[in-house]
């Protein structure tokens, strides 16, 4: 069974075996029931929506969120794994997972009590599919330059202004919008606002078509009103709460991008063994050779700044988010190179519509761009180190 090979590397001492308990059931799981979800290209949202509601129905939605309705620190180990198995198997079961979880973050991490129960209630049931709103057109890397804006009316806010790069973009039952409050500057003002899908003034303007099967999109609210309990925690608390979600996505998004590395791994592997050339099987060429051991050498490096990361995170040990930019930028960097190996490995086949490594090199560029550039992870680790 392919899990079990891809899971050898729970035995190091990142893991316990909770964990490790945890890994074998998902993975097994994920095995079993993702077949349907592998070549889907569409970013029409119905599929990512259906991923979203079988995961739901299996109860692994409460493992991504556990902990955090009272508190309590996220076990970024389990969700890690959960991305690397979900990578491997299907990037649109990655997709259907990790956007509503992106989105989830804040308002479990920010919202009071009360908001937290009642979302909750929704995602866990897989009712609510919800959507991170951050980027706009003139503002993506640059959080601080948004220029969407809630200005005060009777009784709560009337939000104008556009977003793009949104997940879920025109599918989401729930945004968590980050506008800035009429009058402010600077990151201060920046408050995130829990915005129903189905809002007067919400409006999808555009569904974006790119490379990997994202429902990302542009999102425009027009004079969008929302009530004061729509205000996620306290006024003025966006800014810290979009930039501890992504913090804590990062790591993963390195851990999805490592389960495409070795998918890409075990495919040219398969490959090697069965394709012959000039007389022999391309595994006994010494070239192959070189390309499957920097394939391996940059996996497992991608593997363990990875999970060494969540385990910082997990125990409490994180330096600002210096290790989830290194997790993030190494393992989407090493990924692509892993990737385009393996493509090589697989000759004229590897460039063929459909096929297992012509999707993977497609999928796998993204990760290089998506929630936080390789050259702003850079920024990041530089500024840490410099402190």
């Amino acid at each position: 069974m392919r899990s079990a090979a891809l899971l050898q590397h729970t035995a190091w001492p990142f893991f316990d075996d909770r964990h490790r308990g945890f890994a074998e059931e998902f993975g097994s799981w994920a095995e079993a029931r993702l077949g349907p979800f592998e070549a889907d290209e569409g970013n029409d949202g119905r599929g990512a929506r259906a991923v979203f509601e079988l995961l739901a129905a299996g109860g692994w939605l409460r493992d991504a969120i556990a902990g955090t309705e009272d508190g309590e620190r996220l076990d970024l180990r389990r969700t890690c794994l959960m991305r690397e198995i979900l990578g491997f198997w299907s990037v649109l079961a990655d997709v259907g997972f990790s956007e509503p979880w992106l989105a989830a973050l804040p308002i479990m991490l920010f919202g009071r009590p009360d908001q937290k129960r009642e979302f909750a209630v929704g995602f866990l049931a897989g009712r609510c599919l919800p959507a991170f709103a951050l980027s706009e057109p003139e503002a993506g890397s640059d959080v601080a330059a948004i220029g969407t804006v809630a200005r005060p009316a009777a009784g709560g806010y009337v939000l104008r202004g556009r977003k793009t790069w949104t997940s879920n973009c025109g599918l989401a039952d729930l945004y968590v919008v980050f506008a800035r409050i009429e009058g402010s500057s600077g990151t201060d003002g920046i408050t995130a606002f829990l915005v129903d899908g189905d809002s007067p003034g919400v409006v999808l303007e555009q569904r974006l078509r790119v490379l990997p099967p994202h429902t990302v999109g542009t999102l425009r609210l027009d004079d969008c009103f929302v009530g004061e309990s729509a205000v996620l925690g306290e006024p003025g608390q966006g800014f810290k709460a979009a930039m501890a979600a992504l913090e804590l996505f990062r790591p993963t998004v390195g851990a999805a991008a490592l389960g495409m590395a070795r998918r890409a791994m075990a495919e040219a592997l398969a490959r090697s063994g069965e394709r012959v050339a000039f007389k022999k099987r391309l595994a006994e060429h010494q070239l192959i050779q070189e390309k499957l051991a920097d394939m391996a050498v940059k996996t497992d490096a991608a593997a363990l700044l990875v999970y060494r990361a969540a385990w910082a995170h997990d125990s409490g040990t994180a330096s600002g988010g210096k290790e989830a930019s290194i997790a993030k930028l190494y393992a989407s960097e090493s990924a692509q190179e892993v990737v385009d190996q393996a493509l090589q490995i697989f000759g004229g086949l590897g460039v063929v519509h459909g096929s297992v490594v012509e999707r993977l090199y497609r999928h796998v560029r993204a990760f290089r761009i998506f929630d936080g550039t390789s050259e702003i992870q850079k920024l990041i680790i530089a500024k840490q180190l410099l402190r």
